[in-house]
């Protein structure tokens, strides 16, 4: 378990300021933040490399202020690897080994056994980490704290050793936190998400409520969030089409029907609470793109206009759709988008429901 209260550290002109999040014991947590947010110093801050100059950590219940580096029972890979350079791939794995036999086992498990017989100067990026990955693995520690380990492999490695790793997690109950850039990552990887910006944590939470339900509308588009809309939003009243006479008021307490409107656009939203003015966020993979008008849909937000862009990398395409002057965003199958035969200033319709569209 790591918990972090109010968690603060200085390195030279930067402050980690104010750090509140808890990874419970056994989970993976994942920290995301844009360059210079202070990831590498917050894991720096918990292994006790970095000193900490306020609030509080506890890891695994024992109050970690106090204790060396070397009594908290972790495990530290940086995205660099940082082998011993004087040491052999056998020697680096086996260093501080947590028994004899058990640095071939998990080296094994993720491919980085094969590497032994190596000199250290001769690997490349990737096969460093992978050494410093089973390096750190082969201590046992119950805390792991990993700075983008998968960075420098390839695409094929990288799913595997991801895998593998949160194999090893869940077997052997240990509590996780990586820093990633890469949001797929974190979603296949995280149980709790902690967005860092600036040496803030802007928002933490299970990643499908951060990614799904960002705190602001700057959050929404560092994650990705195509559509992000300012406007302003009002309750609709008890004879709106979203209000149904025969269901008990009480059952639909938080929950209330909203109209937003931004620009020439009136958005369709469910919400818990409205403040105003504020934003709507609808992800770009929530919006149904269609040739003809979609009459029997369960959708709430229907939109006409004209494609002002298509943007395709592989297997994925991002259409523009201007609206009256607002651009609605949609991501879909680049198959998908061939069907269709989509292409610049042919009409087409938008749609997506309520129940997408976050109010912030």
């Amino acid at each position: 378990m790591i918990d972090a209260r109010g968690l603060s550290a200085r390195v030279g002109s930067f402050r980690l300021d104010g750090v509140t999040f808890t990874v419970p014991k056994g989970s993976y947590g994942v920290v995301i933040g844009p360059a210079g947010s202070g990831k590498t110093t917050l894991l720096e801050t918990i292994a006790g490399i970095t000193p900490q100059t306020g609030g509080t950590l506890h890891l695994d219940g024992r109050l970690a202020t106090a204790l060396p580096p070397e009594q908290r029972s972790l495990g530290l890979v940086y995205q660099h690897g940082y082998l011993f350079p004087h040491l052999s791939v056998e020697q680096n794995i086996a260093y501080g080994a947590a028994y004899p036999g058990a640095a071939g086992e998990v080296a094994a498990r993720i491919g980085a056994w094969e590497l032994r017989g190596r000199a250290v100067e001769s690997l490349s990026g990737g096969e460093r980490q992978l050494v410093a990955l089973a390096r750190a693995l082969a201590r046992r520690p119950s805390i792991l704290l990993l700075d983008e380990p998968f960075s420098a492999l390839d695409p094929r490695r990288r799913e595997s050793t991801r895998r593998e790793v949160r194999r090893i997690h869940r077997e052997w109950g240990m509590t996780v936190l990586q820093v990633t850039h890469d949001f797929t990552e974190a979603g296949l990887l995280g149980d709790v998400a902690i967005l860092l910006d600036t040496g803030r944590v802007l928002q933490s939470g299970k990643p499908e409520e951060v990614f799904r339900h960002p705190a602001s509308p700057y959050v929404a588009e560092f994650l990705g969030a195509e559509n992000v809309f300012a406007g302003t939003a009002r309750v609709l009243p008890d004879d709106s089409p979203d209000w149904q006479p025969s269901v008990d008021p009480d059952l639909g307490a938080g929950h209330l029907a909203v109209e937003f409107r931004t620009g020439a656009l009136t958005i369709y939203a469910v919400a818990n609470a409205v403040e105003t003015p504020g934003y709507a966020v609808i992800r770009a993979e929530e919006v149904l793109l269609s040739l003809e008008p979609q009459t029997a849909s369960s959708a709430r937000n229907h939109f006409r206009g004209r494609i002002a862009e298509i943007s395709t990398l592989g297997a994925l395409t991002r259409v523009s759709i201007d609206v009256d002057g607002a651009v609605l965003v949609a991501a879909l199958t680049t198959r998908s988008a061939q069907e269709l035969a989509l292409a610049v200033g042919v009409e087409a319709y938008a749609s997506f429901k309520a129940m997408a569209v976050h109010l912030c």
